[in-house]
């Protein structure tokens, strides 16, 4: 009987395994190395995306009555190569529900497709700052008020099958649906019926809406699904800040904006501060017959007056006479002449200053001390 030895090729089997089994492990952890690897990459990559990320809010322009403002307007800068996506933004530490922005040429962003519809930017809907160039975002006070007259869309009546029970339907098309942060509210809506040549549906008992745009057919009403109906949205209002707001002309007023990179710009405006002196002047008058006399008048001098984080760049001056305006903010100059104002005839003289700088805050001498009477 012949033997056959097979420890060698039972070896041979061992060692070829082992091999295998090393190629495994050695393949498995490339792999994980290589994860790990491809993880380290992308937090460099975000870490140095946040770290290059560079705003800068370079001016306002806030408007408003005699006392408060009712909009600022914010200037960003990006000073980075890559765009920035600005996630809140807050003034004086209270942020923003929804605002708008323009464009490079002035002009309000408004969606595809919707001529009347201004684009409004919120947490979900997030404004873009273009890389080496800026962005003026747009902050209403009290509300955003759009007139989208134009705006139209057919109410959708296929799933409407059973006329005893309520239809309810919500707009698609409608932009401010999808834009809606914390509710949009659609006011002086109008239905028609274009099935009886485009007749308006009154509201009383045919339908309700809801401020996030909703429409319920009611089965009490004359509305039913034999019929194609099309909704106008005629006027469209928007939460901007959390009510109330009020902020007072001579005020700071405190941007900060944060974006998507969790990155955090913060800016503090101080009012400039109007300082004005009244000083009387006597000049000698010749007239062509060769007869002297004598007259007053008044310089009005602004160069007290200082920013407290810039310069001034423009004096404007109010000038009443007995309460009927001679100047309206249209006397400009740090040291003017009120030509118009006769001393002789006039009584009961009052006098304000109005200065703004150079990052667009504005403030009134009528605001902080009152303004100057002479009686």
């Amino acid at each position: 009987m012949m033997y056959h030895d097979e420890s060698g090729i039972s070896v041979i089997i061992g060692t070829l395994m082992l091999i295998l089994i090393t190629i495994i492990a050695a393949s498995g952890l490339a792999l994980m190395v290589s994860g790990m690897q491809k993880e380290a990459m992308e937090r460099e990559s975000h870490l140095a995306a946040v770290e290059s990320e560079n705003l800068r809010i370079i001016s306002i322009d806030p408007s408003g009555n005699d006392t408060q403002w009712g909009s600022v307007n914010v200037t960003i800068m990006n000073l980075n190569t890559a765009d920035s996506r600005i996630t809140a933004i807050s003034l004086n530490g209270v942020h923003t529900r929804n605002y708008m922005a323009k464009d490079a040429s002035g002009d309000l962003d408004y969606y595809s497709g919707y001529p009347s519809c201004p684009v409004v930017y919120n947490f979900k809907k997030r404004v873009i700052v273009p890389a080496t160039s800026s962005k003026e975002i747009c902050l209403n006070l009290t509300e955003i008020v759009i007139n989208t007259s134009d705006t139209s869309e057919e109410i959708d009546v296929s799933g409407w099958d059973d006329n005893s029970t309520n239809h309810t339907f919500t707009p698609l098309n409608q932009p401010y649906t999808r834009a809606m942060y914390p509710n949009v509210n659609y006011s002086n809506e109008k239905i028609f019926n274009l099935t009886d040549g485009y007749s308006l549906v009154e509201r009383d008992n045919n339908y309700t809406t809801d401020n996030i745009g909703t429409i319920t057919l009611l089965v009490d009403g004359n509305m039913t699904n034999t019929s194609n109906y099309i909704i106008n949205y005629t006027t469209t209002r928007f939460d901007t800040f959390p009510p109330p707001l009020s902020v007072r002309r001579n005020e700071p007023l405190t941007i900060e904006v944060i974006t998507s990179l969790i990155n955090i710009f913060k800016r503090a405006f101080m009012p400039p501060v109007p300082l004005a002196e009244v000083q009387f002047e006597t000049e000698r008058m010749v007239d062509s017959g060769g007869n002297v006399s004598y007259r007053d008048y008044l310089i009005l001098d602004a160069s007290e007056s200082f920013d407290p984080d810039g310069s001034i760049t423009e004096y404007r001056w109010a000038v009443w006479n007995n309460s009927t305006p001679i100047y309206d903010y249209n006397l400009t100059g740090m040291k003017v002449r009120p030509v118009k104002l006769n001393l002789s005839t006039s009584h009961n003289i009052e006098i304000d200053l109005e200065v703004r700088d150079d990052t667009g805050m504005v403030s009134r001498l009528s605001q902080r001390s009152g303004n100057i009477t002479i009686l």
